[in-house]
């Protein structure tokens, strides 16, 4: 099972990244855009996990309770390889939610990437833009989004799409 764990977003914040995604993809020869059901903001990527280790994943999960929180998103930017994403204002205490999840799994036995953690929320891959056409890196309109919380994502394919759907315990 390929799982990672991120905060999914409510649907006024969704809607709100699909405007700026489209303005991406009027303006894109190619690319694999992200559908609007799998909005999220990644905290960690587990990876290939065997399904007999679901509960150790969530016993961390347990042990790093992140309540509601709120982010504004402001900024547009590229990551090499055409991924196109929103950043959000800086929030502190989302990096020490972040960094309390990974000790929680790497306690469990969960062995973890090891880069600095850029919190974003992915519209694209391998997009290119047309020649000429440079989007605005800040967004007129910030976009605040609300997330309820942690969750398990299982990224799969369902009759050819790529779908993040969660899991509970």
């Amino acid at each position: 099972m390929r799982l990672f764990i991120g905060l999914p977003f409510l649907h006024q914040a969704r809607r709100d990244f699909l405007l700026v995604q489209k303005q991406l993809q009027r303006n894109a020869i190619k690319g694999n855009f992200t559908a609007v059901g799998n909005f999220h903001l990644t905290l960690t990527f587990l990876g290939e996990v065997e399904e007999s280790r679901l509960s150790a994943v969530f016993d961390a999960l347990d042990h790093a309770p992140t309540p509601p929180v709120e982010l504004t998103f402001d900024r547009l930017d590229c990551f090499e390889g055409g991924i196109w994403y929103l950043q959000p204002v800086s929030c502190p205490s989302l990096f020490k939610e972040q960094a309390e999840l990974e000790r929680a799994l790497r306690k469990q036995g969960f062995r973890l990437e090891e880069r600095p953690y850029i919190p974003h929320l992915s519209l694209g891959r391998k997009v290119v833009l047309r020649e000429g056409y440079q989007p605005p890196k800040t967004l007129g309109r910030p976009i605040s989004a609300r997330s309820e919380g942690l969750r398990l994502f299982l990224s799969h394919r369902v009759d050819g799409e790529l779908r993040y759907d969660i899991l509970e315990p």
